[in-house]
């Protein structure tokens, strides 16, 4: 389940978390911008609980940072794990440090995320969730593809809330191999 090459786009490049990572993790998760926008992370995290969040998550969740490429520094961290019910799918997910936001990385991100869910672990489907309250994911998704599969609906959050969110799905492999593959933003 590793990519054949390095996931790289225009400015960031994708590599695996490892326990190096876990200030990183810790410093994005302790930004309520940030953690306001997540279903299963709703505050501050400590530093061991950083480094289990590195490791490979259940069910083989591949998790990466995204560094830029101009100087290797981290700024978001993303993820894609294959359903183990359904291996023909797999979900993304993303957080991008506040200071990057309206830039264009969240999107780049998403892509390289997309890119890898088909090519390293076989997604014919890809999925991704967004709050409600949350259009910015929202309008990334769309650049990249994704329609809406479910509206309003509902998921508990990590501390019990119920949370109102949109499902999305970018549908079959070949739509998303050659010409029709999301673009990669520059």
């Amino acid at each position: 389940m590793r990519p054949t090459e390095p996931l790289r786009s225009a400015r960031l490049e994708l590599r695996r978390l490892d326990g190096g990572d876990a200030a990183f993790v810790q410093f994005l998760y302790a930004d309520a911008r940030v953690t306001r926008t997540l279903l299963r992370i709703q505050g501050p995290i400590s530093i061991e609980e950083a480094r289990e969040f590195c490791r490979t998550g259940p069910g083989g969740d591949c998790r990466f940072g995204a560094v830029l490429r101009t100087g290797g520094d981290p700024i978001a961290l993303g993820g894609a794990r294959r359903h183990t019910e359904s291996p023909g799918i797999a979900t993304i997910g993303y957080s991008v440090l506040p200071a990057f936001w309206g830039r264009g990385f969240g999107t780049e991100l998403a892509a390289l995320l997309v890119e890898f869910a088909i090519d390293a672990l076989g997604a014919l489907e890809v999925r991704a969730t967004t709050l409600r309250d949350n259009p910015a994911s929202a309008r990334i998704l769309e650049k990249l593809g994704f329609a809406v599969l479910e509206i309003d609906a509902r998921e508990v959050d990590s501390r019990g809330a119920e949370r109102r969110v949109t499902r999305w799905v970018l549908h079959g492999r070949s739509r998303l191999s050659g010409g029709d593959r999301p673009a990669r933003p520059t």
